[in-house]
């Protein structure tokens, strides 16, 4: 898992949060976090597993997960197209065996996206129980690596394996990466996105305020991503656990078990408190702004009727097509999407385009 996400969010998050103006909310239990049922082994807490150290076997990390009161572990088993040796048959099976599921993550490079998928795979030959790819600032425009990677998972999985995209939280921090095809019709089933508050240098209620929204437009169910290493002081974890089950979260996970102290695990096990459930605000976005949400978006459209490039751009043709849009749907045509337009986008299937070309560049 890479860690360099510390990017001066102080800075940042007044505008990533200004995106999130409240034109309407979504309601985590109906909108856009949970509107795709979740596999079963993506539900509860899960720990990621970097490396296991020999000696150390499957049954003991199975044992230090079930102590923690998690049960299921992430075991790392490609980096890009490379194997993992520690990744094995038998690893899995002393995993199972203790009770505990397993699901193998792979950190995805994005340029032999047949043998990462090839790599894969083979994890899951070894039985693991559902796939997270890791995919971060490597596939940076690489929107047809990122389909072709997962069309390829697909064809040799089928449609019903359970995977889940592990990203970088911020959506609007990262306008060139291709959330809209790991997140895509017939592609992967959650996302988790990573986020790493101490990296971030703010708080964890900052952090999910600027996360869950954005990745909300996606229509896939939202599994928060929380760190372990870093020393997070347990009031943090507590909270981070107790803002998951407030947005509607199905499950979320930590990075990682190998830099998880005593009291780290101690602090999962425990129970969190209940919060109010806290409302899922999806972004406005206006013309100008550019970058895969408006991809998402121009997808969207085009699947309501709309004859729009999909290039990312939300420029004089994208705002008409969103006005005409929300006059058939009883919305003020303002040519803005906000959350009501959106909620009703999101009935949708987001009409994909090949991306075997060139990537959206933006262009107006």
């Amino acid at each position: 898992m890479n860690r360099s996400h510390a990017k001066r969010w102080i800075a940042r998050l007044s505008a990533a949060l200004g995106l999130a103006l409240p034109l309407g909310v979504i309601a985590p239990a109906a909108g856009l976090a949970a509107s795709t049922s979740v596999p079963q082994p993506f539900t509860g807490t899960a720990l990621w597993v970097d490396q296991v150290v020999p000696p150390q076997s499957g049954r003991e990390l199975a044992a230090e997960a079930a102590g923690a009161g998690v049960k299921t572990l992430y075991v790392k088993a490609a980096e890009g197209s490379s194997a993992e040796l520690q990744f094995s048959a038998v690893l899995v099976g002393e995993i199972r065996a203790a009770g505990e599921r397993v699901c193998a993550w792979t950190f995805a490079r994005g340029q032999e996206p047949i043998a990462e998928a090839a790599a894969a795979v083979g994890a899951v030959r070894d039985g693991a129980q559902c796939l997270v790819v890791d995919a971060e600032g490597e596939y940076d425009k690489l929107y047809g690596a990122a389909q072709l990677f997962v069309r390829t998972l697909r064809a040799q999985l089928g449609a019903g394996f359970p995977i889940g995209l592990a990203s970088q939280a911020e959506v609007a921090q990262h306008p060139t990466f291709p959330y809209s095809v790991f997140l895509g019709p017939g592609a992967f089933n959650v996302v988790l996105p990573e986020i790493y508050w101490l990296d971030f240098g703010v708080s964890v209620d900052s952090a999910y305020a600027a996360t869950i929204g954005p990745n909300s437009i996606y229509g896939r169910p939202i599994l928060p991503l929380g760190q372990l290493y870093g020393s997070p002081p347990p009031a943090e974890l507590t909270r981070f656990r107790a803002l998951a089950h407030a947005y509607g979260a199905p499950g979320s996970s930590f990075f990682d078990l190998d830099d998880a102290q005593p009291q780290e695990l101690a602090t999962l096990a425990a129970a969190a408190p209940v919060l109010a459930r806290k409302p899922v605000i999806a972004p406005t976005l206006h013309a100008g702004a550019c970058g895969d949400e408006i991809v998402q978006a121009q997808e969207l459209l085009n699947a309501a009727g709309a004859h729009l490039p999909v290039g990312g751009f939300f420029g004089v043709e994208t705002a008409s097509a969103v006005s005409a849009f929300q006059a058939r749907h009883r919305l003020r045509p303002s040519g803005v999407l906000g959350a009501a337009t959106w909620r009703a986008l999101s009935r949708l299937r987001p009409r994909e385009p090949s991306w075997a070309g060139a990537p959206p560049t933006c262009e107006r």
